[in-house]
C-alpha cells in the first residue's frame, strides 16, 4: 500500500541555542510558536487546516456568480485598432528609425495604461471616448501625471499621442480607412490633445527651475583646459568643443575638407547629423557655418600636415563611432575633475558664451550665432543665451561706445 503523500512539512531552524519551527505549504513559510518538536507537529497540522479552509472560501467568493457587467469594449473601434493602423501607414514609415521606436513604445505605453475605472487598459477603450467626450482631456493628463517628475518622458507622451490624433483627423486614405473601421464621425471629432500643454519642467529644493544638460561655466571650462594643457589631443578637443559648439556627432567628424574659402575669407562648414536624414524638413537641412577667427585657426595651424581629420584618438586614427568619441570625452572629464552632472552637450551654452564674451563685434544680430551653431529656429538661441551675463554684455557695448567716440 502506497505512503499517503504529506501535505506540509516541518522545517527546523536554530538561533542563538534556540530551535524554532516552521511550516511550509506550496513554498510559502509560517512561522509556530512551539519550541519543541512534537508540540510543533501538532501546531503545524491546526494551521494547515485553517489555512486550506481560508484558501478553499476565498475560491468559493471568486467563483460565486455576481450581477452581469455589460461589456466594456466591443471588438472594433477601440485605441488600440485605431494606433495598428497609425503604425502601419505611409506617415509613419517617414520617421526616422530611432523616431518610429520611440513612438511606438510610448504609444505601447499608454495601451497598456489602466483606465481610471481600473476594469481595462486604455488601448480597449472606445476610440468615440477619446475624440468626442468631455473628459477626454483630463484622460490625457492622467497619462502625463504618471510619469511623475519625468517631465521629458510625459514630454514624450503627448507628442506621441497628438501626432497620432493628427493623421487620424486628417486628409490621408489610410487615415480615413481607420475613421471607417472605427466609426469616427468627422464633423464633431477634435484632436483631445490640442489644448493640453506641454508638461512644465518642476522646481528644485531651492527654487529654481529643473533643466536639462547642466551648462558648464566659464570657470569650468577653464579648470579643464588647465587640467588637459599637458595633453595636446585633449586641450585640442576641449578647445574645439568651446569654440564651435558641436555636438560629439559633429565634432569627431571635423575635417579640412569642411573648410571652404570665400572672398573675405575662409569659413568652418558643416551639416549636423541630428535630424539630417528627417523627411518632414524642407529641402537640404541648414549647415553651420563658422568664421575661422584666430582662435579657432591656430587650432588647425597646429595640426600636422597630412592629418585630415582635426580629432584623434590615442591610437593616432580618427574615432570610429560618435559613441567612442563621448565615451572619450566622458573619461577626460571626470579626470580633470568636474562634477557630476555635466557633459560635452553642455559646452554648446558655454561655446554661445565665448561667442558673445569675445567675439561680440561679428555679431550683429541673432542671425549671426544661429549661422555658427546650425540652429533653425529662435528657440533653441533663447536656450543657450538665457543664462549669459547681462552685466557684462552691457560693459562691453560701453567699451565699444567709448572706442567710438575717441574716433568721432
Amino acid at each position: 500500500m502506497a505512503r499517503p503523500r504529506k501535505l506540509f512539512r516541518i522545517k527546523r531552524d536554530r538561533w542563538h541555542g534556540r530551535h524554532f519551527f516552521d511550516l511550509l505549504v506550496d513554498g510559502k513559510k509560517y512561522r509556530l510558536s512551539a519550541t519543541k518538536l512534537e508540540a510543533a507537529e501538532a501546531e503545524a497540522a491546526t494551521r494547515y487546516e485553517q489555512i486550506i479552509l481560508k484558501r478553499s472560501a476565498g475560491r468559493a467568493a471568486l467563483a460565486a456568480p455576481g450581477p452581469r457587467q455589460p461589456a466594456l469594449v466591443p471588438e472594433t473601434g477601440s485605441l488600440r485598432e485605431a494606433v495598428a493602423a497609425y503604425v502601419k501607414s505611409s506617415t509613419f514609415a517617414l520617421y526616422k528609425a530611432t523616431t518610429v521606436n520611440q513612438r511606438r513604445s510610448m504609444l505601447e505605453l499608454i495601451m497598456r495604461s489602466p483606465a481610471s475605472s481600473g476594469r481595462h487598459v486604455l488601448g480597449d477603450s472606445l476610440l468615440a471616448d477619446w475624440l468626442h467626450s468631455v473628459d477626454a482631456r483630463d484622460a490625457i493628463l492622467r497619462v502625463l501625471g504618471a510619469c511623475g517628475d519625468k517631465v521629458e518622458a510625459a514630454h514624450r507622451r503627448l507628442i506621441a499621442l497628438d501626432q497620432f490624433f493628427r493623421w487620424l483627423l486628417g486628409d490621408e486614405p489610410q487615415a480615413a480607412e481607420a475613421r471607417i473601421a472605427c466609426h469616427v464621425n468627422l464633423r464633431t471629432a477634435r484632436n483631445p490633445c490640442k489644448d493640453v500643454e506641454p508638461p512644465q519642467r518642476k522646481r528644485t529644493k531651492n527654487g529654481t527651475m529643473r533643466r536639462g544638460h547642466t551648462p558648464f561655466t566659464n570657470d569650468q571650462v577653464e579648470e579643464w583646459l588647465e587640467a588637459c594643457k599637458d595633453d595636446p589631443e585633449q586641450h585640442r578637443a576641449v578647445r574645439l568643443l568651446q569654440i564651435t559648439g558641436a555636438r560629439i556627432s559633429d565634432l569627431h567628424r571635423l575635417n579640412r575638407g569642411m573648410i571652404k574659402s570665400t572672398p573675405h575669407g575662409r569659413v568652418l562648414t558643416y551639416i549636423p547629423i541630428k535630424g539630417d536624414d528627417s523627411a518632414f524638413r524642407d529641402g537640404r537641412p541648414d549647415p553651420a557655418v563658422v568664421p575661422l577667427v584666430p582662435e579657432l585657426q591656430a587650432l588647425i595651424d597646429e595640426l600636422p600636415a597630412d592629418r585630415f581629420t582635426f580629432v584623434h584618438s590615442d591610437l593616432g586614427r580618427p574615432y570610429q563611432s560618435a559613441a567612442s568619441f563621448g565615451n572619450r570625452v566622458r573619461k577626460w572629464r571626470r579626470e580633470a575633475g568636474l562634477p557630476e552632472g555635466l557633459s560635452a552637450h553642455g559646452m554648446r551654452k558655454a561655446a554661445t558664451h565665448w561667442w558673445l564674451r569675445y567675439h561680440r563685434d561679428l555679431i550683429p544680430n541673432t542671425f549671426a550665432l544661429k549661422t555658427i551653431f546650425g540652429w533653425v529656429t529662435d528657440k533653441e538661441l533663447n536656450r543657450y543665451t538665457r543664462d549669459f551675463d547681462r552685466e557684462a554684455e552691457a560693459d562691453g557695448m560701453l567699451i565699444k561706445l567709448n572706442e567710438r567716440r575717441k574716433a568721432v
